[in-house]
């Protein structure tokens, strides 16, 4: 099992964007925050990795992984205090998108390996993630 938070405010995957510009077409996303929040996941995963002395965790294609992920974001000012769950964008899967997508190659070859996961969002400071990963037998 793997466990390590990555201190950087999670961002959403968003919906992609497509044009063309001479000719070529180009995709984005839609969120310019995302390749930030996923380098610093990537960084973060390498120096776990790296102090756990683990070279590859889970590289085979075919081994199942559980993946536990508990987002943690600011409380707006505008946000009554009465509500204690964050029912307010950015959405939990999309979370799950970006943060699966950035570890892929690290934690496990490929997002199609996790058979389970279990997300949660919070207001909390600092913005964070915690991630736990483990291998299913």
């Amino acid at each position: 099992m793997i466990k390590f938070t990555v201190y950087a405010k999670p961002e959403p995957q968003g919906s992609s964007r497509a044009f063309v510009v001479n000719g070529r077409a180009s995709v984005t996303s839609a969120n310019r925050n995302l390749k930030p929040y996923r380098q610093e996941l990537t960084n973060t995963a390498k120096v776990v990795l790296l102090d756990q002395n683990i070279l590859a965790p889970y590289a085979g294609k075919h081994v199942p992984v559980r993946v536990e992920m508990a987002f943690y974001l600011e409380r707006p000012v505008s946000i009554p205090k009465k509500r204690k769950r964050m029912v307010v964008l950015p959405d939990c899967d999309k979370l799950i998108r970006a943060t699966a997508d950035a570890l892929k190659g690290l934690m496990f070859a490929d997002d199609a390996q996790i058979v389970e996961i279990q997300a949660s969002k919070h207001y909390g400071s600092p913005e964070r993630v915690e991630i736990t990963v483990q291998i299913l037998e």
